[in-house]
């Protein structure tokens, strides 16, 4: 009896432990019950995407501040001078955000706020989240949200977004205090302006021509050749014993579909074209593009850059045949004008992109960078098929200094002069 008396008490106080602890729990931490705040089923109900006028988002580092024309139909980066923005990026967002569910309510405290990333930027130095602000045209806010840390599905705290969590916690400025999980991480919603750039470059098809000039004149080189069907390109005026080594250079498929990792205004062109290379492409289809090409060392690497400018030429009509049919000449018509308005609409768009200057990689410019000497393969003069040994390669002249420094015997036909043959007459030759 007396055992089970104490087994009692001790089981007494462990609950007792229990109830205190729990009671220190609540006092720090905040749910979305005591807060009053019901479990909904959407994070930003209601949410009005056609009024969005501005999204920003910001951490403790950087901020990127999207700015979206009246009309919903294009948007600038701020912080990269204005560049278009991604709008297939920008509208996925919205879309999401606005169809995001809850999965839960979670108990964090604010005392526990750091540990999770959900502070605000600016409100200390540690544990700041993600800030997404989305405006109208008035600068009325449309809502406001503070992105936590990561967190798999029981909960457990992950800060890294590519490892395989696949929860995260979100703080809603209109919630309050009140902290929800839900079922995406939303890693691709970062202050990096240059993650939100409209990464739609020019595409250079059918090239005809590619003329380099470079530093210095024996650097330079220009390659071409007269069908698009050709796959090998041939030297222009190649220099004695030159030709292209085409396993040297990719040259037919160059600047196809290119891409670019950031971008900069026209006021850097000084200091991050220093030195360019200066390139002419011409196609098939007449299109030109002039373009200047450099490689700086910055940030203890090596960084490429890019400017380009498109022209063309474009016929405004289609020269008719003789004897051309009705039905074909309106074939032809119709294949002509799909042509030139697909080629005009090609030349608007990539004539967008003069005045900036593109950071690339070193594989989309590496190419351009080849001075002649890398490109071209030297040969020696050719054997004449048929030709003799001594006429492929005649031996060296008698008359060259470093043949024999003692002269040559004299023979009767040295010097070249006609010798009188022994006459059969001699009584003639005493007479002369």
């Amino acid at each position: 009896m007396k055992k089970l008396i104490i087994r009692l008490a001790v089981l007494g106080g462990i609950i007792g432990f229990a109830i205190y602890y729990q009671n220190e729990q609540n006092a720090t931490l905040n749910t979305a019950a005591n807060r009053g705040v019901r479990l909904r089923e959407y994070l930003l109900p209601g949410l009005r995407i056609e009024a969005l006028r501005k999204f920003i988002i910001k951490d403790s580092k950087s901020t990127v501040t999207i700015s979206v024309s009246d009309d919903l139909k294009s948007a600038v980066v701020t912080e990269r001078a204005g560049y278009p923005a991604s709008m297939d990026k920008l509208s996925t967002t919205m879309s999401d955000l606005r169809e995001q569910k809850i999965s839960s309510k979670v108990q964090i405290g604010k005392a526990a706020w750091a540990k999770n990333n959900l502070k605000a930027p600016g409100d200390g130095s540690e544990g700041i989240g993600t800030q997404i602000e989305m405006k109208d045209g008035a600068d009325n806010a449309l809502a406001t949200l503070i992105l936590g840390s990561n967190t798999d599905i029981t909960g457990t705290g992950n800060p890294n977004p590519m490892s395989g969590a696949s929860q995260r916690l979100v703080r809603t400025v209109e919630d309050g205090e009140t902290i929800w999980q839900v079922s995406n991480t939303f890693f691709d919603l970062e202050a990096k302006p240059e993650n939100w750039l409209d990464k739609a470059f020019i595409d250079v098809q059918k090239i005809k021509e590619i003329s380099v000039t470079g530093s210095k004149e024996e650097d330079s080189w220009t390659i071409g050749r007269t069908k698009d069907s050709e796959t090998d390109f041939t030297l222009v005026q190649p220099r004695t014993g030159e030709s292209l080594d085409n396993t040297k250079i990719t040259a037919g498929s160059l600047l196809s579909s290119p891409s670019f990792n950031d971008v900069s205004a026209k006021d850097k062109a000084a200091e991050l074209l220093k030195g360019a290379t200066k390139v002419k492409i011409t196609t098939f289809d007449g299109f030109t593009y002039d373009l200047q090409v450099a490689k700086q060392s910055k940030d203890g690497g090596d960084k490429y850059y890019l400017s380009v400018n498109v022209t063309a030429v474009i016929a405004k009509e289609r020269a008719a045949l003789k004897d051309e049919k009705a039905e074909d000449k309106k074939k032809a018509d119709e294949a002509f004008a799909a042509d030139k308005k697909s080629k005009e609409e090609k030349l608007a768009k990539e004539q967008k992109f003069a005045g900036w200057i593109y950071e690339v990689s070193e594989y989309t410019v590496n190419n351009l960078l080849k001075r002649r000497s890398e490109i071209v393969k030297l040969e020696g003069p050719k054997v004449q098929e048929g030709a003799k040994p001594s006429e492929a390669a005649p031996s060296q002249p008698s008359s060259s200094p470093s043949a024999s420094a003692t002269p040559p015997p004299v023979s009767v036909t040295t010097p070249p002069v006609s010798v009188p043959a022994i006459s059969e007459k001699p009584t003639d030759a005493k007479k002369n």
